[in-house]
C-alpha cells in the first residue's frame, strides 16, 4: 500500500497555528531585581544626598567670601577698625556706647545692618542648609532679614594693630537654628566665653558646639579677619586660641569677656572655653 496516498495534503482553508513561547519573569526573578534595584538605590541615595550638601557648602562658602570682602570695604571707611556690639549691658561688650534694644539707633548697629551697603542684598545672610533662619530688623527696623550668622564677640570693636593673627581669627559663621533646650536660637554674636563654643552636653556628636552650628559635613563656614572665608572643624576652632579669638579676651578683656587670669574677671564658668587656654602666649 502507498502511505502518501493516505494523507489529505492541507487545502488552503486550513491553517497551520503555531503558538508563541510564554514569556516573563519568575517570581524568583522579580524579587532578585527587586533586591538589585534596593541595593543600588542605598547606595546612591546617600552620594546624591553629599551632593546636595556639597552644593548648599559652597553657597554658604560664597555668602563667607563676600562677607569677608564686606569686612573689609567696612574697615577701610572706619578707620581700619571693626564693628562695635549693641548692646544694653556695657559689662558685655567693648561697645563705645551702650544701646539698648529699644532705642531706635540699635537697628542701624546691628552687624549685618553697617555690613549691607557692601553686600547690596539680604541673602548673603541666609545659609541654605539652615531649616529656620532667624528673622532680624534691618536698618529701618522691619523684621524681614533671615540670618543663619553669628558675629564673633571676641573681635568686635578691634583695630587690625590689635588683632595680630588676621588670618587666623574668625568674624563671622554659623549659628545653630536651635538652642539644646529646643528654642529657636536668635543669637547673633558668638561668645567663647560663656558657653556658645562648648560641646552640647545632650549631644556633643551631633552638636559639638553648644550655639554654634556644623552643617557641613561636620564642619562650618567661617569669614575671617583679613577677608578670606573657608570650611573649619568645631574641633580645631576649639582647641585653638587663636581662631575662637579667646587670646583677644584675654589681651582686651571686659568684665564678663575675658578669661581667669585677668583680674576682676567675673566669668569663672567651666563653659569659658577660654579658661582652658592659660598661660596665653605672648602677643
Amino acid at each position: 500500500m502507498n502511505l502518501r496516498s493516505t494523507v489529505s495534503p492541507p487545502t488552503k482553508r486550513e491553517k497551520i497555528v503555531v503558538r508563541p513561547r510564554q514569556s516573563g519573569f519568575t517570581l524568583i526573578e522579580l524579587l532578585v531585581v527587586i533586591a538589585i534595584i534596593a541595593i543600588l538605590a542605598s547606595i546612591l541615595f546617600p552620594v546624591f544626598a553629599q551632593a546636595r550638601e556639597k552644593a548648599r557648602e559652597a553657597a554658604c562658602l560664597s555668602n563667607m567670601k563676600q562677607m569677608g570682602i564686606g569686612l573689609r570695604l567696612y574697615m577701610e571707611d572706619y578707620d581700619q577698625q571693626l564693628f562695635f556690639r549693641a548692646a544694653s549691658s556695657a559689662t558685655r561688650t567693648r561697645a563705645k556706647v551702650a544701646v539698648a534694644k529699644a532705642d531706635p539707633a540699635y537697628n542701624p548697629l546691628q552687624w549685618w545692618n553697617l555690613l549691607m551697603p557692601y553686600e547690596k542684598t539680604t541673602g548673603v545672610y541666609t545659609c541654605p542648609s539652615d531649616p529656620g533662619p532667624t528673622l532680624n530688623p534691618n536698618s529701618t527696623g522691619q523684621n524681614v532679614l533671615p540670618r543663619s550668622y553669628v558675629a564673633n564677640s571676641s573681635l568686635e570693636n578691634l583695630t587690625d594693630a590689635q588683632v595680630k593673627d588676621p588670618v587666623d581669627a574668625i568674624v563671622i559663621t554659623e549659628k545653630w537654628n536651635k538652642l539644646i533646650t529646643g528654642a529657636a536660637n536668635s543669637e547673633s554674636w558668638m561668645e567663647p566665653y560663656d558657653g556658645d563654643m562648648s560641646p552640647d552636653p545632650l549631644n556633643p556628636t551631633k552638636h559639638p558646639m553648644a550655639k554654634i552650628a556644623n552643617w557641613h559635613q561636620g564642619g562650618m563656614n567661617c569669614a575671617f579677619y583679613d577677608g578670606h572665608a573657608k570650611w573649619m572643624q568645631p574641633s580645631v576652632i576649639a582647641k585653638s586660641p587663636q581662631i575662637s579669638g579667646c587670646i583677644l579676651l584675654h589681651y582686651y578683656p571686659t568684665p564678663v569677656a575675658c578669661d581667669t587670669s585677668v583680674a576682676g574677671c567675673t566669668s569663672t564658668a567651666a563653659s569659658n572655653l577660654c579658661n582652658s587656654f592659660i598661660p596665653y602666649p605672648a602677643q
